[in-house]
């Protein structure tokens, strides 16, 4: 189904959608806009979208714009991070006209979400270039987690690095799991944020839990074996 393509109709048809529907049933679709535009969950929102959808294909001519954006093709999410990322914030900015519908103010764009999300990752401790060229390493390093400032400034998380400064060989192997070269916030949530299988922060773990088990949980992430 076109979820994403009919939830956008239905912003556009918004008032002739309300035209064709009795008052009871009109509130019910507005209760499941509603939820809709408050779920941060992927597949709770998609439900939630299918349950709309399900409703007005019972109750809207099939040449209308909602049910015709729904019978379009829609790919699954791109396994691609890059645009795996792109295809997420196009969903969740469905809420936005959504919510201007429901009489609400819109909430923060996909963008300021997104600078919200990399602000406390890029505040993380870290080492800049110079201070990796003092160490002997390369900035360009593929298997280390460089993340970019606004104004393209350079910052290594500090968790990748030993006591002496040099890397730790169960970071470099677990960012490439991560494909961290190609997605180096992604990757460097995941070793910041509390991980619900381990039970805490990856980065926390290191040297106080197995290798094996922190490269389990990187790969049950990714969906590697």
């Amino acid at each position: 189904m076109g979820l994403r393509h009919a939830l956008a109709a239905l912003a556009e048809q918004w008032d002739d959608v309300r035209e064709r529907l009795s008052p009871g049933e009109f509130d019910e679709v507005q209760a499941l806009v509603d939820a809709f535009t408050r779920e941060g969950d992927r597949v709770a929102s998609e439900e939630l979208a299918e349950d709309i959808a399900d409703l007005l294909r019972a109750r809207l001519p099939r040449d209308h714009p909602f049910l015709v954006a729904l019978r379009a093709r829609e790919e699954r999410l791109a396994p691609d991070a890059a645009r795996r990322a792109t295809e997420l914030a196009a969903w969740f900015g469905l809420s936005g006209p959504l919510q201007v519908r429901l009489g609400r103010p819109p909430g923060p764009t996909s963008a300021e979400v997104e600078r919200e999300a990399d602000a406390w990752l890029l505040d993380a401790p870290a080492l800049d270039a110079d201070q990796l060229r003092a160490h002997g390493l390369d900035p360009g390093d593929p298997d280390l987690i460089r993340l970019d400032r606004a104004d393209g400034r350079g910052r290594w998380p500090a968790f990748q690095f030993g006591a002496d400064g040099s890397p730790l060989r169960i970071v470099r192997e677990i960012n490439r799991i991560l494909a961290a070269s190609d997605d180096p916030f992604g990757a460097a949530d995941w070793w910041l944020g509390r991980n619900g299988r381990l039970g805490d922060a990856p980065a926390r773990l290191i040297g106080n839990l197995p290798d094996d088990e922190l490269i389990a949980a990187a790969r049950a992430e990714t969906g590697g074996a």
